[in-house]
């Protein structure tokens, strides 16, 4: 469904018509149809085979210039089921005063639904690198809340209270990782390409705090994929000490009750033994075998095995 945004003065808000102007206009869509591809490229002469390609769910950013009109394709990003990030392709289009932001998916941010949240100032441009920019703040928000959960994830780490359920969920995590590098690489390359297309217009400024803006999320992510690898090797390294300190726990343990088991063995036979006569024997076994646990559990706490 496309929707038409003019603003008749520079002082005021843009307004959604119903008749399509031919010039001046913000025109937003998302879910669009062939149909609606078509009656763009008939009214505004855009290139419709440009156009199509925002059909493919799988389009990676770029940049094309066809017959006077700037097509940029970037991919929005919003948060999907488990928490798995999902991304649809955005075409934004500039030509002559005209401009056009549409997807074949659901838009969920105002941002991108509302020219007047993204600038105030009509210049078809200035409004394709404010919505390139809301589209990097996307990025931007899904990544502190995946931030947010590694942290929390390396804080209870250190009160033994993380899960396997917390390193399932890293998989997700690493997932979404990758799919945000991937987009912001590609949005990286179109922005450097507009910044060469725009390097004497006065948007050049505008267009390198884009570029400046993603290379700091890709550092973040960077970060990010960091620390989930230390929280893995400390989480390893935290198992494998725990395992070790319990073999060693379960072998004094077993020495503990397998030495008595010596001496009350050897005087259940039924052979002659020394004592076997004497009254004080059986307190002198007894005796003897808990001395001799007591001093194996105190060599085991001094040697730090329990």
């Amino acid at each position: 469904m496309l929707r038409y945004y003019i603003q008749r003065s520079s002082k005021e808000d843009f307004q959604l018509v119903t008749t399509p102007p031919a010039r001046d206009v913000w025109i937003h869509g998302d879910e669009v149809t062939i149909a609606d591809l078509e009656k763009l490229a008939d009214r505004y002469g855009m290139d419709l085979n440009v156009l199509r390609d925002v059909l493919d769910r799988h389009e990676l950013p770029r940049v094309e210039l066809q017959d006077g009109g700037l097509y940029v394709f970037i991919r929005t990003a919003r948060r999907g089921a488990h928490s798995q990030v999902i991304t649809t392709p955005l075409l934004l289009a500039v030509k002559d005063t005209i401009f056009v932001n549409i997807s074949a998916g659901t838009i969920d941010n105002q941002r991108l639904m509302t020219p007047s949240a993204l600038a105030h100032n009509g210049d078809a441009t200035g409004l394709l690198l404010a919505t390139l920019a809301a589209v990097v703040g996307e990025y931007e928000v899904l990544m502190q809340r995946t931030g947010r959960f590694i942290k929390d994830t390396g804080q209870r780490l250190r009160t033994h209270e993380v899960t396997n359920s917390d390193f399932i969920k890293f998989v997700t995590v690493e997932d979404n990782l990758n799919e945000y590098r991937m987009n912001l690489n590609g949005m990286l390359v179109v922005s450097q390409r507009l910044s060469e297309n725009l390097r004497e217009s006065d948007e050049s400024e505008a267009i390198e705090d884009i570029v400046l803006y993603i290379r700091q999320l890709l550092v973040a992510i960077e970060s990010h994929g960091q620390s989930i690898t230390s929280i893995r090797n400390a989480y390893g390294t935290i198992a494998n000490n725990v395992l070790n300190q319990r073999m060693k726990t379960l072998t004094v343990l077993t020495l503990l009750v397998a030495l008595p088991n010596v001496f009350y063995g050897m005087y259940g036979m039924n052979v002659p033994l020394p004592f076997q006569d004497d009254a004080w024997a059986y307190s002198a076994i007894v005796l003897f075998t808990l001395l001799l646990i007591l001093f194996i559990y105190l060599l085991a706490k001094r040697r730090r095995l329990l």
